[in-house]
């Protein structure tokens, strides 16, 4: 396992839309939101001794896309070292280290570092994994070329195509490892959960701390963090950020004579999971600005078309084999990586910047203007179980003045205030 340098609170000297607000650590938050960001991010501030008030608007945690039979933990790499690339390996790291270490605790969860094949199941993809034989850009304990062969070895099952496989992925029962997520945090006795308690609304009160208007009735709450999915995206406030709701269909499948020996989670257009309990996991549907959960045969009939065209006679299934469907929504961002920290003036942002519409190299000392004692946790894509530890660590960090995990240029990356800034070099708004 790599280790990943930290960073201290830093300032800088040309961009201050890059510098990230200092604040007194406070003795209490609220986090709205009940899935893996909220977990980790109590579990991560309830160690430093900060009081959490989670507040949760299904009747029990991890009912979104937490609540999946089975999840895969990988990095999203690609063939060329990129920002998004880089991010998501030092993500991976740090979250096999946090996972491991609460197992380690006592803990535990459903998982399996099993490893995780990307096959190579057409053409281009055939291509790709030679671009990357000769290329070698990363490490071969994240990512190595694997032949039809060794791929069939690894797997467990006989394969048609070789891949690139990730030795150090594997699955996870999101569900089990938010609840002891939660539970590990709350034997800090810094932790309380309220359940059935949705947020409808946010209203800064005149000393910049918060009501909540929720279906108890109005909250008082100092510093609020929004770790809500998808389904959350329209709270005000909220809804001024590029956030996108993305409909993601799974189908759970009886295991086999032909399967049951499958030892490794398999990537094509979709996945296929191993056993676990008895059960597949296959999928997962990719439906733009839907807000609609309900699963659908068409959805079950769609993953088990796409599994049989990508790997064609692997698995001799049917929708007589399914046991269950689930369809829940993944929140995205334009650019596919994630944002956390504190949430932009936006209005402000247009005013203090706006000569980089002209200069986009202009120096600015001003710091970002932000809505205060308001986070944002969120956008995590398909990939949450990967990245949430990273990113809680990361507000900890905001919230404390402690030392950030990754460096100055990563953090504006992932910055919520990247997107207005981008739009006003893009003279967007002209």
């Amino acid at each position: 396992m790599i280790d990943q340098p930290k960073h201290k609170n830093y300032q800088l000297e040309s961009k201050g839309y890059q510098i990230r607000p200092s604040i007194k650590q406070p003795e209490s938050v609220a986090i709205i939101g009940g899935g893996i960001a909220s977990a980790c991010l109590a579990y991560a501030l309830t160690k430093k001794q900060i009081a959490v008030t989670l507040y949760c608007k299904d009747a029990e945690i991890a009912q979104g896309a937490s609540s999946n039979h089975v999840g895969a933990l990988f990095p999203l790499i690609h063939q060329q070292v990129d920002e998004i690339s880089l991010f998501y390996q030092q993500a991976f790291w740090h979250a096999l280290k946090c996972y491991q270490g609460l197992h380690n605790k006592g803990y535990t969860f459903s998982h399996d570092w099993c490893g995780l094949l990307e096959i190579s199941y057409k053409i281009v993809l055939e291509k790709r994994q030679g671009i990357f034989e000769q290329s070698s850009p990363w490490p071969e304990e994240l990512i190595t070329s694997v032949n039809a062969e060794q791929a069939s070895v690894l797997a467990g099952i006989t394969l048609k195509h070789g891949g690139l496989f990730m030795p150090n992925a594997g699955w996870i029962a999101p569900a089990e490892l938010v609840q002891q997520l939660f539970s590990a945090a709350a034997a800090t006795q810094y932790l309380t959960i309220k359940n059935r308690t949705d947020v409808t609304a946010l209203h800064q009160q005149s000393d910049r701390s918060w009501q909540l208007e929720t279906t108890k009735g109005p909250i008082n709450e100092e510093v609020v963090i929004f770790c809500g999915g998808a389904e959350s995206i329209k709270l005000n406030i909220i809804d001024e950020l590029p956030l996108t709701s993305v409909r993601g269909q799974i189908t759970t499948m009886a295991t086999n004579d032909h399967i049951k020996n499958l030892s490794t989670v398999i990537c094509h257009k979709g996945y296929l999971t191993p056993a676990h309990q008895q059960q597949h996991c296959i999928g997962a549907t990719f439906e733009k600005n839907s807000f609609d959960i309900t699963a659908t045969n068409a959805g079950d009939q769609y993953n088990l078309t796409m599994l049989e065209k990508c790997l064609p006679k692997l698995i001799p299934w049917s929708e007589q084999d399914i046991t269950s469907s689930k369809a829940r929504l993944r929140c995205m961002t334009p650019d596919h990586l994630p944002m956390v920290g504190a949430m932009p003036n936006i209005t402000k942002h247009k005013k203090v910047y706006a000569h980089l519409a002209k200069d986009k190299n202009w120096r600015y000392q001003e710091p970002a203007p932000v809505i205060k004692n308001l986070y944002i946790l969120t956008g995590l894509g398909a990939r949450g179980l990967c990245s949430a530890p990273l990113l809680a660590d990361i507000l900890a960090a905001d919230l404390t003045g402690g030392e950030y995990p990754i460096g100055k240029q990563e953090l504006f990356n992932l910055s919520p205030n990247r997107f207005i800034i981008r739009d006003i070099i893009r003279r967007k708004f002209l």
